[in-house]
This record gives C-alpha cells, sequence and structure tokens, in this order.
C-alpha cells in the first residue's frame, strides 16, 4: 500500500542528511578504483531504478488492484488475474524489474530469477487468508546494489551520522557546496537546508541539528504535477520519530511540522550515542516512538505513541538488517464520524507477531551482487472502519497518477545522478 506520500520522497529526505555530510560520506568508499567502482554502483542502480519506468499489463493492473484493496483484502484475494500463484488460502504475486532498452520494466512472471546486475529487483507480494475477514500482507524485496560490501553500507550511515565531528557549521556548508554541488544542487528544488550546527560538549561529543524546510512550489516550474502532490501530501504532514533505549533514554529525534523538517543527534568517537546526559553507546536493541498525521481530502488522520521495537542486527561483514515490529496498538488520530465504528479491527495489526518492517543489505552469493533486502508484514482484519481507511488511501493512490509518477521518478534520477557524478569527482584515483 502507499502511504499518502511517496516513499521515495522521504528517501530524498535521508539524502539531505548525506549530503550534509559529503566528504565523510564519500569516503566511506574508500579510495581507488574500487571506490569509485562501488559508488557508481550503488548510487547509479538507485538512479537507474528512476529511469522511466514501464510495466507489463499483468503488474499494472495488479498494483491497481492490490493498492485499492490494502486495507480490504477479500476485494483482490479471489482475483486469479493479479496472482502468478494460488493455493486454497495463499496468493502471491512475483515480479522482476530491470532496466532494459534505457527504461526500468518491472514485469510480473513465475519464478523470477535472482538479481545479478546492479538495479536488478526481485518482488515478491504474499496474501494469505487466515480467518473469515481476516488476511495478512508480505512483502519481500531483494534489489542489487552492485560490489560494494555491507560493511561499507554501513560505514557509510556511521560516518554520514558523524559528519558534525570536529568541524564548524561554515565548514560543513562549505564542503557541502564543493564537494556535493550536483546533488546539492537537485535537492534544493524541493528542499532548504535552513541550519546545521555541530556543537562540541566538554566530553568530546558532538550534538547536530540539522533543519530544513519543504518547498514545494519550486518544483512547479518543471514537475507541476508532483509539485501539487507534494503540497496536497507532505507540506501538511506532521510526525515525529524518537528512537531510545528500553529505559527511554533518545539517541535520535526527527520530526516535521509547518514543512520544517528538523534532525537530532549526538556522536562520539565516530559513534551515535544519548542525546542527554552521559555519553551512552547505542544498543542494538532499541524502540522507536512515532507520532504521524496527514491530511487527505478533508480529514486529518494518523496515531501517535506507538511504540515500536527496533533490533539492529549483524553478521559479520555479511549482513546489517534493521528491524521495527509494531506490537502495541498506538493512539488514533481518526474523524468524528468514525466513533461508532468498531475499534478492534484497529487493534489486529498488533497482536500476536505483531506487524514489522525490516530493510537491510546482504553480500551476494557465489558472486552475485550486494542485495538491499527489505521486508514487510501487515495482519488485516476487514471491517466498516478499514473500509472507511481504505477509500482514504484510495484517494490518496488515484492522486498519484502515472503523471506524478514520471515526475517523482525524473526528479529521483536527477537527485541520484547528482550525487553519483559529485562522488566520482570527490574519490580519488591513483
Amino acid at each position: 500500500m502507499r502511504l499518502p506520500l511517496s516513499i521515495r520522497t522521504l528517501v530524498a529526505t535521508v539524502v539531505l542528511t548525506i549530503a550534509a555530510g559529503c566528504r565523510d560520506g564519500f569516503n566511506a568508499f574508500g579510495s581507488g578504483t574500487r571506490a569509485r567502482t562501488n559508488a557508481d554502483q550503488l548510487l547509479g542502480s538507485l538512479a537507474d531504478r528512476h529511469t522511466e519506468v514501464a510495466r507489463n499489463p499483468k503488474y499494472e493492473y495488479a498494483r491497481v488492484r492490490m493498492m485499492r484493496g490494502a486495507l480490504a483484502p477479500s476485494r483482490v484475494f479471489d482475483d486469479s488475474t493479479v496472482w502468478t500463484s494460488l493455493s486454497t488460502n495463499v496468493r502471491v504475486l512475483e515480479t522482476f524489474g530491470s532496466l532494459v532498452d534505457g527504461r526500468y520494466l518491472l514485469a510480473a512472471r513465475p519464478n523470477p530469477p535472482a538479481p545479478s546486475r546492479p538495479a536488478d529487483g526481485r518482488h515478491l507480494t504474499t496474501l494469505s487468508r487466515l480467518n473469515d475477514g481476516e488476511y495478512q500482507w508480505e512483502a519481500a524485496v531483494d534489489f542489487a546494489l552492485g560490489s560494494v560490501r555491507p560493511a561499507d553500507v554501513a560505514s557509510l550511515v556511521t560516518r554520514i551520522l558523524a559528519s558534525g565531528e570536529g568541524r564548524t557549521a561554515p565548514l560543513l556548508r562549505a564542503e557541502l557546496a564543493s564537494l556535493s554541488p550536483h546533488g546539492s544542487a537537485a535537492l534544493g528544488t524541493l528542499f532548504t537546508l535552513d541550519s546545521l550546527h555541530p556543537v562540541t560538549l566538554v566530553d568530546g561529543s558532538t550534538i547536530t541539528t540539522l533543519g530544513a524546510s519543504i518547498h514545494s512550489e519550486n518544483l512547479r516550474r518543471r514537475f507541476p504535477s508532483f509539485a501539487e502532490y507534494v503540497h496536497r501530501y507532505l507540506d501538511p504532514a506532521r510526525y515525529r520519530f524518537v528512537l531510545t533505549d528500553r529505559a527511554g533514554t533518545p539517541f535520535l529525534e526527527v520530526s516535521q511540522k509547518d514543512r520544517v523538517i528538523v534532525i537530532r543527534l549526538r556522536t562520539l568517537r565516530g559513534r551515535l550515542v544519548s542525546l542527554g546526559g552521559p555519553a551512552r553507546a547505542l544498543p542494538d536493541s532499541l524502540q522507536l516512538h512515532a507520532d504521524f498525521n496527514v491530511k487527505v481530502k478533508i480529514f486529518r488522520v494518523g496515531f501517535h505513541e506507538l511504540v515500536m521495537d527496533f533490533v539492529n542486527a549483524a553478521r559479520g561483514d555479511d549482513e546489517r538488517t534493521w528491524t521495527v515490529t509494531a506490537r502495541k496498538e498506538p493512539r488514533w488520530d481518526l474523524p468524528f464520524i468514525t466513533a461508532r465504528l468498531l475499534r478492534a479491527p484497529l487493534r489486529r495489526p498488533f497482536t500476536g507477531e505483531g506487524s514489522s518492517f525490516s530493510i537491510g543489505v546482504r553480500a551476494g552469493e557465489s558472486g552475485g551482487p550486494t542485495l538491499l533486502r527489505r521486508h514487510s508484514r501487515l495482519p488485516v482484519q476487514e471491517s466498516a472502519i478499514l473500509n472507511f481507511l481504505n477509500s482514504l488511501s484510495g484517494t490518496a493512490m488515484d492522486d498519484f497518477g502515472s503523471t506524478v509518477q514520471k515526475e517523482e521518478n525524473a526528479w529521483l534520477r536527477e537527485l541520484f545522478v547528482g550525487v553519483r557524478d559529485d562522488a566520482r569527482a570527490a574519490i580519488a584515483l591513483p
């Protein structure tokens, strides 16, 4: 299901953080020919994924049907045209994505191969019927990043987070201007970097605060449909995410209100540490606290006080995985007209194993490319209230029509190509 805000636009927000620490970010690839190849393939695969997208008829039909039935799965479960495989209580859609003749082709097909080239992607979407009116969605995606190692990706994340150490705000801005001109120019069509403040504390740790504002109006000249979508859904969005340990000590804060995004973190010797008090090392098991609210039609919908388990796992240098699991129902922000509707179905995604989302990087097998892997699980119990929410979600899906998608992909391709070109220039060759 696509949220009333393209998730790929949020990816661009993350790239804004990368750009803020561009020297350390690019240094994570190392130096020389291997580093240049790794950066080219990693960033090039992301750019290729957003080249003009084409879909075969089966996948186009299936994705629209699944989006419209995300919270009402019975509408799509018995439509055999959607699926590549069917059994009594399980439906499967298999899809393969690859760059073909200058377009990124997504094709639904049985038994797609494992990704073998950068930007190849294998998608597996499963819908299981658990009981009458109860279903479970699962999605698994493997996306090829090329030769970059998982340890290099982990180093990239670490260096980005710690980019404020030993630097002043003017120095960071100067690095951004000199080392990332193309990525900065692409980001500047939607975001403005308003503030960037690293503050060194007496214990040697650094608190870095980044403030950026969203300017959808800047997109209108070249991407008018995408600009309107961002204005309608991203501009009024309000959210706050706080990563804490089990005792509630915060380590990272990300928020947006009134089109202003704020990110706060603290690092010590290249590692994320607690925001307040003595510098505590980041544990592997944490909690993610989330509030989220967005406007759809005339309604504001969302949730607050959602607490999820967050696990950072590693398997040597071959795999890094970050998993979020929700097992406790949040407090809902819903229109007054839903007050009479049964709320029990809203608890279903949080019972038993709960709902989960994981993203990670795993080294390729038998000479294959490193894979960006993501997996999600969402149980659903159909009800009147979910039908109402499904209708709101459907409105956002309809608004995200072919023209918006095309313009968003064009904007993101420019962004990743720009960052790739900056990396090429910054990585020294022997």
